[in-house]
C-alpha cells in the first residue's frame, strides 16, 4: 500500500483464504507480518458484504457507506476496495490513527489447503 504522503506499507499473511459461496465467501487470515499493523484481524472470519448483500455485523450497511464490497465487521480497520477518499483505509493500531491509502495491491499465491485459521 502507499499512503497520501508516499510512504509504503506492507501487510503479509502466511494464511489467507476465502470460503465458498454457501458460507458467504468468509475470509480467514493468520500469520501476519509487516509494517502496516494487523488491521485485517479485525475482520477475520467475516463474510463478504456488498451493496446487495449486507453481511457485516454493524447496524449500518458498510458496503453502501463505503461504496464497495469487502469483508466488513463493524465496518472496518482495513478496506482496500472502497471509493478513494471515502473508504480506502488501513487502521494503524500502534498509533491509533488511520492510514489514508492511495494505492493498494493484493497478491495471493497458491498454497496448501487448510481450514485451521
Amino acid at each position: 500500500m502507499e499512503d497520501i504522503y508516499g510512504k509504503r506499507w506492507r501487510a503479509e499473511y502466511t494464511f489467507f483464504s476465502v470460503g465458498p459461496r454457501e458460507d458467504g465467501f468468509r475470509m480467514r487470515v493468520a500469520g501476519y507480518r509487516g509494517n502496516a499493523t494487523d488491521a485485517m484481524d479485525y475482520q477475520n472470519r467475516m463474510q463478504f458484504s456488498a451493496r446487495d448483500s449486507d453481511r457485516d455485523i454493524s447496524n449500518t450497511h458498510c458496503a453502501n457507506n463505503y461504496e464497495g464490497g469487502w469483508w466488513f465487521s463493524h465496518c472496518q480497520h482495513a478496506n482496500l476496495n472502497g471509493r478513494y477518499n471515502l473508504g480506502l483505509t488501513w487502521f494503524n493500531t500502534e498509533k491509533n490513527e488511520w492510514i489514508a491509502v492511495t494505492k493498494s495491491t493484493m497478491k495471493i499465491r497458491p498454497g496448501r489447503s487448510s481450514r485451521t485459521a
